[in-house]
């Protein structure tokens, strides 16, 4: 999914129907989320199945929700590129 092709404004819904809320900003990965009743959270673009001027759906349901939250855009880049070094097996001790 291109991030030109997701809309400011536009009303996010979960796999299974769940509105989550609006579109607030779109950066190159990912966008924020401006969610009703909580804090506002960043959603990677690539979860998105489809989009339309006024509408996002994702291509995740509302219960696997919470594994793809982010506090910053992108914040998940990092656990791919490489472990933490405090959780790297070569360097712990037993």
């Amino acid at each position: 999914m291109l991030k030109s092709e997701i809309v400011i404004g536009a009303t996010v819904f979960t796999k299974d129907g769940q509105q989550l809320g609006t579109v607030k900003r779109v950066e190159a990965g990912a966008m924020l989320l401006d969610a009703p009743r909580q804090f506002d959270y960043w959603l990677e673009v690539s979860i998105v199945a489809s989009s339309s001027e006024g509408r996002v759906d994702l291509a995740i349901e509302n219960a696997e929700l919470g594994g793809y939250k982010m506090d910053r855009p992108n914040d998940h880049n990092a656990f791919r590129e490489a472990p933490a070094p405090e959780l790297d097996p070569t360097r712990l001790r037993l």
